[in-house]
């Protein structure tokens, strides 16, 4: 499938904004972005970022951005990198995917790990909330539903889901969140899809073991689905 970039006057505005070093915008047939790819020094914080880009197209070009569309790569100032990001194409990326699961995981970012979770209700609805904190910076994510026990893990599954979206960069969703009993003990384990562009679905599980407190353990699970990608 050909790769369109129907918004080149988008990308050259890009490139302006401090800190953002290359810029490529992906686009469908009607020009609208699909994918927004950005290679940035490490002045501001990729959450800031994203805003920017977002800040900008709404106000210079009146597109209204998602930020799970948006990924981000960062460098120290100093290093070397190619003012047009060249995209790869699906052989490519289905290559990468396999040499980084066999590598295993780079430390070139910090490793997300969660911060704080908190559940309110009031009458027959429930408000998740978790931080999640990746060094210096820290995403928040929010799900309401149901207040019911059985909705609960699911709530805190899509908090912790949408806390780290801007990091994930693409667009996914909570198929399964449960605890069960694993002999003596307590596991919680999620299902997790993943819309790759130009690839397909991508169905992740996590896990992890209930130590003290079940919704930490789902929020755990979550970030163990997600850690590759978003260590990557």
């Amino acid at each position: 499938m050909t790769t369109l970039r129907l918004l080149p006057e988008l990308e050259d505005a890009l490139r302006q904004v401090p800190g953002i070093r290359a810029a490529s915008v992906v686009t469908g047939p009607d020009s609208v972005p699909t994918e927004i790819h950005i290679v940035a020094s490490r002045t501001k914080g990729a959450k800031q970022v994203v805003r920017d880009v977002q800040s900008l197209a709404l106000a210079a070009h009146g597109i209204d951005i998602d930020h799970r569309i948006v990924s981000v790569v960062q460098f120290d100032d100093g290093d070397n990198v190619p003012a047009v990001i060249r995209l790869p194409d699906p052989a490519e990326r289905a290559a990468s995917s396999e040499r980084l699961s066999a590598e295993g995981p780079t430390d070139s970012l910090a490793r997300p790990v969660i911060a704080s979770i908190s559940i309110r209700t009031a009458g027959a609805e429930a408000d998740a909330s978790v931080v999640v904190s990746t060094g210096e910076d820290s995403y928040e994510g929010r799900s309401i539903g149901p207040s019911t026990m059985s909705h609960r893990h699911t709530l805190v599954a899509r908090a912790t889901l949408d806390a780290v979206g801007e990091l994930l960069g693409l667009p996914a969703e909570i198929e399964f969140a449960t605890v069960s009993p694993m002999g003596t003990r307590r596991m919680a384990a999620c299902v997790i899809q993943v819309a790759v562009p130009r690839v397909g679905e991508l169905v992740l599980t996590g896990s992890a073991l209930v130590r003290n407190d079940e919704a930490d353990a789902v929020a755990r699970a979550v970030l163990d689905a997600l850690n590759r990608r978003l260590a990557g």
